[in-house]
C-alpha cells in the first residue's frame, strides 16, 4: 500500500507524463504536490521499487506502468 505522498505523486506524474518515457523535474512535481523536494524524492524511490514506474538507468528515463494501486494486478500466491 502505498502513503498519501506516494499516492499523490503518482497520480501526478501519470497526469504530466502518461506513457512517455520522460526526466522526472522534482521541482515542478513538488510544486504540483506542494511536498518538499526530498518527500517527493522518497516516494519516486518508493514508486519504483513497488513496480509503478519503471527506471531505465542508461537512458535516465522513467516510465509510468500503472496509474493507481488498482490497476497493477496483484500477484498470485
Amino acid at each position: 500500500m502505498l502513503d498519501d505522498v506516494a499516492r499523490k505523486v503518482l497520480t501526478i506524474l501519470w497526469n504530466t507524463y502518461r506513457n512517455d518515457p520522460f526526466t522526472i523535474d522534482v521541482a515542478h512535481i513538488s510544486h504540483r504536490a506542494q511536498r518538499t523536494d526530498g518527500r517527493v524524492k522518497i516516494a519516486i524511490n518508493t514508486l519504483v521499487k513497488k513496480g509503478f514506474v519503471l527506471w531505465d538507468r542508461e537512458t535516465k528515463n522513467f516510465r509510468i506502468l500503472y496509474s493507481h494501486e488498482d490497476a497493477k494486478p496483484k500477484r498470485w500466491n
